[in-house]
């Protein structure tokens, strides 16, 4: 799919009569941003402002800032500059997203169904200056529209600091099999990973579940948001702890702090170098219990695939020494992109896992060969 992406953050400028000026600087790329979008015939979109409400019970308050000629995104751009009036009253938060409802991912449905939506996913940002004003934020409602999932990222080319494909697409199939009753696909999708599916819905009680290479954390707190909306009092007994490189801590608090109030699981943060894990070092919060699942999503394009998939099977080897045989399962999440990827399912396999299920989840792409994201589960007697 393609992403929309402030190339900065917006600026707001006082003009001479008194009006304010917000201005744009936008791109629409893929996930690693090593393609722009190439549209057969161009686009429109949409600038909406959000301002406070009288009521804060009510939420925020849209408003229509695009102007009277639409931004338009034509094949062969590459930057697309806007500058929208703004209206006399505060303006919170600006969202960009496509004129085009089919074309716009709002929503996790949007992702999941199988349509041929959601193939744009919108941008918003905070427009209150600070050390923050890098920073924007990505936002779809869950199943059931009553509920939201927001993950921070960082504005500019750092792919590191971005929401990937896979993670994306995995939040919203988790989505849809947890919550799904609207879903198109719900049946289908939970009828694929059964056993992924009883895991989730927590028929065992309370669950413990680590991720790995968490990123800026949108699969992990995607799974927290969405076991806190399936059942809250059981999720409130739940863990869920997000790992990775130190260069991934702060933007990953950042988004545990956005979600504090919306998520009902324990959710926390530990450094993790796979370097470590694969001699079984771990810090204090990975020592503190066995784990029910471990999740992971885009993390096979790396050169550590030994250390990872060891590192799995010291989470699995602690989790037995923790509560007797272990019952640890893996679900990774990815999208193939080069064939060197195979290795780490021969590593696997190698160290004694075996996938228990597995689907082909498409991916919504525009004007581009179908592509796909591959969800495995795991286990290792």
């Amino acid at each position: 799919m393609h992403y929309i992406r402030f190339c900065r953050p917006p600026v707001v400028e006082q003009g001479r009569s008194g009006l304010k000026t917000l201005k744009l600087v936008l791109t629409i790329t893929t996930d690693l941003s090593d393609k722009f979008l190439c549209p057969h015939e161009p686009i429109q979109f949409s600038i909406i402002g959000a301002g406070a409400p009288a009521n804060p019970q009510n939420g925020p308050v849209p408003i229509n800032l695009t102007p009277k000629n639409p931004p338009t995104w034509r094949a062969g751009m590459r930057v697309l500059k806007v500058d929208v009036q703004l209206p006399p009253q505060p303006i919170e938060t600006v969202q960009v997203r496509p004129t085009n409802r089919q074309l716009a991912a709002l929503t996790t449905d949007d992702i999941s169904s199988g349509t041929g939506a959601g193939l744009i996913l919108p941008v918003f940002a905070d427009l209150a200056p600070g050390p923050t004003s890098h920073i924007c934020f990505r936002s779809l409602r869950l199943p059931g529209g009553t509920a939201t999932l927001q993950v921070e990222e960082e504005m500019g080319e750092s792919m590191a600091r971005h929401v990937w494909d896979g993670g994306l697409t995995t939040a919203s199939f988790v989505a849809s099999m947890v919550l799904g009753q609207t879903a198109a696909n719900s049946t289908s999708t939970m009828a694929s990973l059964p056993i992924l599916a009883n895991i989730l819905q927590q028929n065992d009680g309370p669950l413990n579940i680590m991720e790995l290479g968490c990123g800026v954390g949108i699969l992990g707190l995607g799974v927290a948001r969405i076991l806190g909306v399936s059942s809250q009092a059981t999720a409130e007994k739940s863990t869920l702890l997000m790992t990775d490189l130190p260069d991934a801590e702060e933007r990953t608090l950042a988004n545990i702090a956005r979600s504090a109030d919306q998520t009902a699981c324990t959710v926390m943060y530990e450094n993790l170098d796979w370097n470590d894990g694969k001699d079984g070092i771990f810090g204090p919060e990975v020592t503190s219990r066995a784990w029910d699942l471990v999740i992971l999503s885009d993390c096979t394009y790396n050169d550590l695939l030994p250390e990872l998939v060891k590192t799995l099977s010291a989470v699995h080897a602690h989790s037995a020494q923790h509560s007797g045989p272990s019952k640890t399962k893996i679900l990774l999440s990815t999208k193939p992109r080069h064939s060197d990827e195979q290795v780490f399912f021969d590593l696997m396999s190698e160290d004694g896992w075996s996938i228990q299920e597995e689907v082909k989840l498409p991916l919504p792409v525009l004007n581009d060969e179908a592509q796909t994201v591959e969800v495995y589960l795991f286990s290792k007697s």
